[in-house]
């Protein structure tokens, strides 16, 4: 075989590869724009409604994210009457910053928030979404100045088809973790108890590749046991 047809031939193959990985890329996104609602949905609109005619005040518990903090019953897996769930399915770090201020009101001792893997799914850079959690920890500290915050590790899931979504969700675990001062913001790493050797959801702990089933919030529990005062 001559250099010319050598040169095309590795061109051809370069431009297929790129191709399957765009295409997958594209595959895998579109899955999960299938199940992640938007924040424009009734669903969303009616929670957020919902938090800001609530009274609650003083200290207690707060939870706030996306699906996978909306879909557990916190006060029961808990077992404790002071933990108020502010999580809404679909949720990003954009919808979290615009509704802050509805935690911030109740004062909680503790705060929980994981928020951002439907950033990544949306195609947000990294650096991006960590600077939304800049601002939504700066608000924190200057709307309720004693509440502890915990910035929990965005999950893994099992559908990442390519390496690509794979190392986002890492990387923006690795800017999240830089945010802990040990002191009002403590980072809390449950990606580890919930990934396998190769970094997807355990199967033993979804039902969807995406969200958690009993098992997996049981470990999550179990994890934040060390936190919960």
């Amino acid at each position: 075989m001559n250099q010319k047809l050598k040169k095309i031939l590795i061109v051809s193959i370069t431009a297929n590869l790129i191709f399957v990985i765009v295409a997958a890329v594209l595959l895998s996104r579109a899955y999960y724009k299938k199940i992640v609602k938007p924040n424009q949905r009734d669903y969303y609109q009616d929670k957020v409604s919902l938090f800001r005619i609530e009274r609650r005040t003083g200290g207690g518990i707060v939870f706030i994210g996306d699906s996978l903090t909306d879909r557990c019953e916190w006060s029961e897996l808990l077992n404790r009457c002071d933990v108020v769930n502010r999580g809404i399915d679909g949720d990003t770090t954009d919808g979290v910053l615009d509704r802050i201020s509805d935690v911030t009101k109740l004062k909680p001792a503790q705060l929980f928030i994981m928020v951002g893997g439907n950033d990544i799914v949306h195609g947000r850079k990294e650096r991006e979404i960590a600077d939304n959690y800049r601002k939504i920890l700066a608000r924190i500290r200057a709307e309720s100045p004693l509440t502890r915050i915990y910035v929990q590790s965005i999950l893994p899931t099992v559908y990442q088809i390519v390496p690509l979504l794979r190392n986002s969700i890492q990387e923006l675990n690795g800017r999240l973790k830089t945010f802990a001062d040990n002191r009002q913001v403590i980072y809390v790493d449950i990606y580890t108890h919930m990934a396998d050797k190769n970094g997807d959801l355990k199967s033993a702990y979804t039902s969807d590749g995406t969200h958690l089933n009993g098992r997996g919030y049981l470990v999550w529990r179990d994890v934040l046991r060390r936190y919960i005062k």
